[in-house]
């Protein structure tokens, strides 16, 4: 099911009151919005584009914890504990942002019952999402883990029955990160699943071909460990 962001699930005279709070910055892709142990306190929702939250191991490893699209929120944490950020943030591609000051995010979370509740609901929503990633890197191989990455990817990029195109295609450096592996082992991975004809890449474009079969092939795996 494709996950509803936050600015969504706001009716139109919420959205327009936060707004007209926000203070909307442009960012380049690659720029870094907020710094893994910098110690702003804002709360960002993104207007425009996409952004992506991620960290570097000691040993320079690139870890991508999560896409966050048009709609959804990013900085929150800090701005309800005050501790410092806990990852970098940085443009996938042009963005556009608007920042709501800790101050101000804490006014409406007090005045605005509709408001902290559908904060609260997504929140929970998010908190799910990281317990069963969780569970797939404790308990899936790294195949099973790349079809589930693939097919999270597809929600909402369904072009017809049982296909979906992910665009821009990801990189197998960037799958990767998001899986906690190589980039060595997702490139072979994927050519095993070209070579069934589940996926192909077309220009900067994935295509899944057969998202039934796509989930049929984790859930016999996962059948059979």
């Amino acid at each position: 099911m494709q996950q509803i962001e936050f600015l969504d699930r706001l009716d139109a005279e919420a959205v327009q009151r936060l707004r007209q709070r926000l203070t909307e910055s442009t960012h380049q892709k690659d720029e870094i919005v907020i710094s893994q142990n910098d110690g702003s306190r804002d709360i960002f929702f993104v207007l425009e584009g996409t952004a992506r939250a991620q960290g570097l191991s000691g040993e320079g490893k690139l870890v991508s914890y999560r896409d966050i699209p048009q709609g959804a929120m990013f900085g929150e944490l800090s701005a309800i504990d005050g501790l410092p950020r806990s990852a970098d943030v940085v443009a996938v591609g042009p963005l556009t942002v608007g920042r709501l000051s800790q101050t101000a995010f804490r006014d409406v979370m007090d005045t605005d019952s509709s408001f902290r509740w559908t904060f609260l609901t997504y929140q929970t929503e998010q908190c799910r999402i990281m317990t069963s990633r969780i569970f797939e890197f404790s308990t899936m191989v790294m195949r099973d883990r790349l079809i589930g990455e693939l097919l999270r990817m597809s929600d909402g990029s369904e072009t017809g029955e049982n296909r979906a195109e992910i665009s821009p295609a990801p990189t197998h450096f960037e799958l990767a990160s998001r899986i906690s592996t190589h980039r060595e082992a997702v490139s072979r991975e994927m050519s095993s699943l070209s070579k069934q004809n589940l996926v192909t890449k077309q220009t900067k474009t994935l295509v899944i071909h057969d998202l039934d079969a796509l989930r049929a092939l984790r859930e016999a795996k996962n059948g059979a460990s």
